[in-house]
């Protein structure tokens, strides 16, 4: 089956004053189903609408002469009024073409985006199984979807959410995400996070034990935390390295490490390698995660940036969120 998966631009405007910060980022969810599709025997194809600065005309010229029978989006909230404008595009242009929507605002509003006919299908949570099993009942001409785990879609106009997906736990399992297909010449990270290109990004877990209030993963199949092996994702690391010659890592874990202990072997790995002279990392963490060992070690690893979840300055507002910290505990991890 012929895939065609898509990275929509934003609607910038619904960021405001933010949106100066925004740069085209390497979009991991989406390279992640492209692996997997691959891997299932799928012809693959990629859109970055964003970091290609693609009008909604070149994005349907290009899905056009593609030809796909399913088309896939990624739907974040400030990208939403672009992918259903395109979905309305593609299908006036490729008649009988399937629209599979998801990421966190398709996960969250999937009935309304059923109902409204936005999309075919929602794919929740981790969707590396779910899209393959969805192909797989599409070529075969199946119209009753319902025994696909982790799927949203429409019977008899109304929307059927089915059964949901037991969280895959072994994360080393999957297929490496399939960066050959994006732009990632084009990448960056943030304004403040960049400090080297070319720049890719790795997942070293899924998944938080903490349960910050504002925190879309408590809604989105976060809750349950899972990690891989350090020297397996170690191997990634230099196949980032050796086949797209990155020099930047970013770690999109809401915590890397989160676990002190697999933070000596992955560092030491990295080193016994060479890769912390090739490539250097950045991650995300909480300040309470830090300390001067910890620095010590990430540093000697590679690490040269830390995103450190704040928040707020106001122990109240700390606590009104559920964040599990004190501003003490702030000022000694920064």
């Amino acid at each position: 089956m012929r895939v065609l998966l898509i990275n929509p631009a934003m609607n910038l405007k619904k960021l405001g004053r933010f949106a100066g910060l925004l740069e085209p980022m390497p979009c991991i969810g989406l390279a992640y189903i492209a692996g997997a599709l691959e891997h299932h025997g799928c012809t693959v194809g990629v859109i970055d609408m964003f970091a290609e600065k693609l009008s909604g005309d070149q994005v349907v010229e290009r899905a056009k002469d593609f030809a796909p029978q399913l088309v896939g989006m990624t739907v974040l909230t400030p990208s939403e009024p672009v992918c259903s404008i395109l979905s309305d595009m593609i299908r006036a242009k490729i008649p009988g073409v399937r629209i599979v929507w998801g990421a966190v605002h398709a996960d969250v509003f999937a009935e309304d985006i059923i109902r409204q006919k936005k999309a075919d299908f929602i794919v929740h949570h981790d969707g590396e199984e779910t899209i393959c099993e969805l192909v797989d009942a599409l070529k075969s001409g199946e119209k009753d979807f319902s025994s696909i785990d982790g799927l949203s879609w429409s019977e008899k106009g109304e929307p059927v959410k089915n059964k949901a997906r037991r969280l895959l736990n072994d994360l080393d399992s999957l297929p490496y995400p399939a960066w050959h297909l994006f732009p990632y010449e084009k990448y960056g990270l943030l304004p403040f996070a960049d400090f080297a290109k070319p720049v890719l990004t790795m997942t070293g877990s899924r998944g938080c034990p903490y349960r910050c209030d504002y925190c879309s993963l408590i809604n989105t199949g976060g809750k349950v935390y899972r990690k891989r092996d350090p020297i397996k994702i170690v191997d990634e690391y230099e196949y980032l390295v050796d086949r797209y010659k990155v020099k930047q890592i970013g770690f999109v874990d809401p915590i890397f490490p989160l676990v002190a202990k697999d933070l000596k072997p992955f560092c030491e790995e990295l080193v016994n390698r060479g890769l912390d002279k090739k490539c250097q990392w950045l991650s995300e963490t909480r300040c309470d995660r830090l300390s001067k060992e910890t620095c010590d070690l990430m540093y000697w690893g590679g690490c040269r940036r830390v995103l450190m979840g704040i928040e707020s300055g106001v122990d109240l507002l700390l606590g009104n969120v559920n964040k599990n910290i004190k501003t003490a505990k702030v000022r000694e991890g920064v």
